[in-house]
């Protein structure tokens, strides 16, 4: 589910930018500057404030964002697995543009969506 992760996930430094600032893209001078950071690819990381997601739909966004977590963790754990080899196997391009295609994460979004909509429904009863 995370095979996006393979388009790329680059790297935006604030800093880059404006030196100095509050870490927060308050305008629209900080958001062309991690848009053009983005560019094409689906994620991006922000030094000391995690990370940005997009998707061509809420449904795609909402599901890279978690996925992206469970495989920052995932990846981390098997890199204290690894030992001093470091011998993880990635997806090659030929993987990730064969598992990509079909990522719409419909299910999860479903899942997603009624475990809130009960949350805020017990919250009114409440």
């Amino acid at each position: 589910m995370s095979a996006f992760i393979g388009l790329g996930v680059p790297n935006w430094e604030i800093r880059d930018a404006l030196p100095g600032s509050d870490m927060l893209v308050r305008d629209t001078y900080l958001g062309a500057s991690l848009a053009k950071t983005l560019a094409g690819h689906p994620a991006a990381l922000m030094r000391g404030h995690g990370a940005v997601v997009v998707g061509e739909s809420l449904q795609v966004a909402v599901g890279r964002s978690v996925y992206l977590e469970q495989n920052a963790r995932m990846q981390y754990q098997a890199e204290m697995l690894a030992g001093p080899s470091g011998e993880i196997t990635f997806m090659d391009d030929q993987e990730v543009a064969a598992n990509v295609v079909w990522q719409d994460y419909g299910r999860f979004w479903n899942l997603v969506r009624n475990k809130m909509l009960k949350k805020l429904e017990a919250e009114k009863l409440a």
